[in-house]
């Protein structure tokens, strides 16, 4: 994870791997604003035809909250005809925010941090 401030938001680059319940291996590089994601890279081992209207997917993700990505990518996916195998808006939104909360964790973790001595949470 990699935090920088723009224009008055924090941006993070968030990155994950895993395979959400029926999915295959789903890898993505996701730069967020807040709870809003700015840009956003999808591959993995899953099937999408055609290639090209998956990019346009990716590309029309821009300024979707995590709140709506679930919905979000299945309405993009049928309004671009896309036929998937191996990934879902499900298993897509659930990656992206373990791997916010896991970040967001971390980022806690090194906050307790002081001095070279870490503090245990209750």
């Amino acid at each position: 994870m990699n935090r920088k401030t723009k224009g008055g938001g924090t941006m993070m680059i968030l990155q994950g791997v895993g395979k959400p319940a029926g999915c295959k291996l789903i890898r993505f590089t996701a730069e967020l604003e807040g709870p809003v994601i700015r840009s956003i890279q999808i591959r993995g081992d899953f099937f999408a035809v055609p290639e090209e209207a998956f990019e346009n997917l990716e590309s029309a993700l821009s300024g979707t909250s995590l709140e709506t990505l679930e919905d979000r990518f299945t309405e993009l996916a049928q309004q671009l005809g896309l036929e998937l195998q191996g990934i879902s808006g499900s298993g897509l939104a659930e990656l992206i925010r373990t791997a916010a909360i896991a970040a967001d964790s971390s980022e806690a973790q090194e906050a307790r941090t002081m001095n070279g001595t870490s503090y245990p949470t209750a």
